[in-house]
């Protein structure tokens, strides 16, 4: 399963797309909502014929200017290819959360913040991050699950790598057998976790606040 670093590198996105206006806002609108509505089969095959094109124009590349005596690497589908396709809609539905979750923040605040002489990183992170973190963290549970249990898309670019899913879906056919009853008992535990963490993460929040 590859790492995911993607709900904290979209919220950066969400708030420089607020700032954007005109036709270039409704082209990035028109991209993230494209990849939250395009169907994970063909997000998954558009995905691995993007990639293997792109191998196929680096990897003689790489090979050609490759400056030592051993053997290039060859460029080809696994982890990488995989956080690739699944940063794709998952970085879509954070940048939807927290941009959600933005409309609703108290900008006066910025503005007294600023007002007050502090810097704009003082202000990113007093200010604005502790408003919008509750969509950040709903928008990092939505992406880790929606990543988490995606078999489509992880079944055409996981290469010679096997994520959970798709090990699950192979077993399966062979029938349902212990393992794969402690499987979806400790997926169910590790969400509910997740879940009851997140909330008591809010809870304490709002006290503090």
């Amino acid at each position: 399963m590859p790492r995911r670093c993607w709900p904290r590198c979209s919220a950066p996105w969400a708030l420089a797309l607020q700032s954007v206006r005109g036709r270039l806002r409704l082209a990035f609108d028109a991209l993230i909502y494209i990849a939250v509505m395009v169907p994970g089969i063909v997000i998954g095959i558009a995905t691995l014929i993007a990639l293997v094109t792109l191998f196929g124009w680096l990897n003689p590349l790489l090979a050609a200017i490759w400056p030592f005596a051993a053997k290039a690497p060859q460029l080809s589908l696994g982890y990488g290819s995989l956080i690739a396709a699944h940063g794709l809609f998952t970085m879509a539905l954070v940048i939807i959360i927290v941009r959600a979750r933005m409309a609703g923040m108290d900008r006066s605040l910025i503005d007294a913040s600023a007002d007050l002489g502090a810097t704009p990183w003082g202000t990113f992170r007093q200010v604005t991050l502790p408003q919008i973190f509750p969509g950040i963290l709903a928008g990092f549970l939505l992406a880790f699950t929606f990543s988490f249990d995606d078999f489509i898309i992880a079944f055409f670019v996981a290469g010679s790598q096997t994520t959970l899913p798709v090990y699950v879906f192979s077993s399966i056919r062979r029938g349902v057998t212990p393992e794969i009853n402690a499987i979806g008992t400790m997926v169910l535990a590790v969400s509910l976790v997740l879940l009851i963490a997140a909330q008591a993460i809010l809870q304490r929040g709002r006290k503090a606040g």
